[in-house]
């Protein structure tokens, strides 16, 4: 009998690793991903599975969501719903407006699909960027520091911002460089844990590329 014990133990061994390798995997696969990989937000309601699991290793918390929303501190209750991609072209029209305004080329922005572009602020082109869309499921307050659900539940309620991302850290045509900046943005959210009251806080969004210029040592700046 003992002998039997031993020649199985391998195999118990053996199937008690791939289970655990399996449930770990499926606890990753359920991650929130969306969001395009930024510094302070996490997940993309458009793209995220409802229940993906956040920062807190907790799945997203959409009981709580719906009973902070139907509180009626939203004032969007007699509103009609605009269609999230609807929403979602505008954004990505008037952000590529603005920079169309700044005399970017058309052909040196690629967004959409790839959300993937190119810019620099005013030309020439100094730093490679990308930009697209979001609507993030997580957020790090700029006033707390401490991790806060971003209110979303689709499609009544969707809080899209557009982010553009540095992709260089070099500028491209002077000797510089690039710099990621930042503009704050507010949120309707509640603290991550137990909660009892919606409320609104700033979240720090990606919102371009600056190049800051290397001067050789000796050579004052401009």
């Amino acid at each position: 009998m003992g002998a039997l014990n031993q020649r199985l133990l391998p195999l118990w061994i053996l199937l008690v690793g791939l289970l655990t390798k399996q449930g770990w995997g499926k606890l990753e696969a359920n991650h929130c991903k969306g969001g395009g990989q930024l510094k302070y937000l996490w997940g993309d309601a458009l793209t995220d599975d409802p229940g993906c699991v956040g920062p807190s290793n907790h799945p997203y918390p959409i009981q709580a969501v719906e009973r902070s929303l139907k509180g009626g501190r939203t004032g969007r209750a007699h509103n009609p719903t605009i269609d999230p991609y609807q929403t979602r072209s505008a954004l990505m029209a008037a952000f590529e407006g603005n920079h169309a305004e700044s005399h970017l080329l058309p052909s040196s922005r690629r967004g959409r699909a790839a959300s993937v572009g190119s810019c620099g602020g005013l030309p020439p082109r100094l730093c490679k960027t990308r930009y697209n869309t979001t609507a993030p499921m997580y957020g790090v307050s700029l006033t707390s520091g401490q991790p806060v659900t971003i209110v979303q539940k689709f499609p009544d309620l969707l809080q899209q911002v557009v982010f553009e991302v540095c992709e260089s850290s070099e500028c491209e045509l002077v000797r510089g460089e690039c710099t990621q900046t930042y503009v704050p943005y507010l949120f309707l959210v509640i603290p991550l844990g137990p909660v009892t009251l919606t409320g609104q806080d700033y979240v720090l969004v990606e919102s371009g590329c600056v190049c800051r210029p290397k001067y050789p040592a000796g050579l004052s700046k401009p």
